[in-house]
């Protein structure tokens, strides 16, 4: 949230994993959806557990959407909830799959991968539309599905689409950035939370702090948390 407002426009965080979820600055925050959890799901079980998921996206490159199935999915009730919103594995699972597939006929797997993958490329960009985002900036491993990426970048025509390594805040080092910066704020007396993206009633400061023993000497409470933060 910190890093999007020192950049200019409307800039959104996604985060392709399991679940798709996006950050925006004024505070927004939910899950879209679905990114990789179907496509890892139908791939296992296509494959009889032999592929955990759709490496690069080659099966989905080998595949035609199949509209019907497209069409079922996608009136999922979850995708219309309002904001803040949550959901899982949960809901997004195998049994999920296989019960939107039930009457569809015996479907190539590279097929069924195809339109789940322009699933979650499509419930991604109607989050990002609904906020009025200028930038998106995607981390997570959806990011190294190409399929996946240039379905996104095609339902966002005008939105730049870019990874948070190319704006120098690698992946994998994304969520060691944010704790580094939630024990900032709590070391400070600063709240970690906003009611926007949680739902709560009022920012609270997260965590506790246990002393060692040599105790625990803390910073004087800030009167006013930072505003942004920009990577060097």
């Amino acid at each position: 949230l910190l890093w999007l407002r020192g950049r200019p426009g409307t800039p959104v965080a996604l985060n392709l994993g399991g679940i798709a979820n996006l950050t925006a600055p004024d505070g927004t925050a939910f899950d879209t959806g679905p990114a990789c959890a179907l496509i890892d799901a139908a791939a296992r079980g296509f494959s009889g557990g032999r592929l955990a998921y759709d490496a690069e996206g080659a099966l989905a490159a080998l595949g035609t959407v199949h509209q019907p199935l497209l069409e079922r999915l996608s009136s999922e009730p979850y995708y219309t909830l309002p904001a803040p919103k949550s959901t899982g594995k949960e809901l997004f699972h195998l049994g999920y799959l296989q019960d939107t597939l039930a009457g569809l006929g015996t479907l190539p797997a590279e097929n069924v991968i195809a339109t789940l993958t322009l699933l979650t490329a499509r419930t991604v960009a109607d989050a990002v539309r609904s906020v009025a985002a200028t930038e998106v900036i995607a981390s997570g491993g959806g990011t190294r599905n190409p399929v996946l990426m240039t379905l996104l970048a095609t339902e966002l025509p005008g939105v730049p689409l870019r990874t948070s390594d190319e704006l120098g805040l690698p992946s994998p080092a994304k969520e060691a950035y944010a704790f580094a910066l939630l024990g900032f704020l709590t070391a400070h007396g600063l709240p970690g939370t906003t009611p926007t993206s949680t739902g709560a009633h009022h920012p609270s400061v997260l965590g506790s702090l246990t002393p060692g023993r040599r105790g625990l000497r803390l910073p004087p409470a800030a009167e006013q948390g930072p505003v942004r933060l920009v990577l060097g």
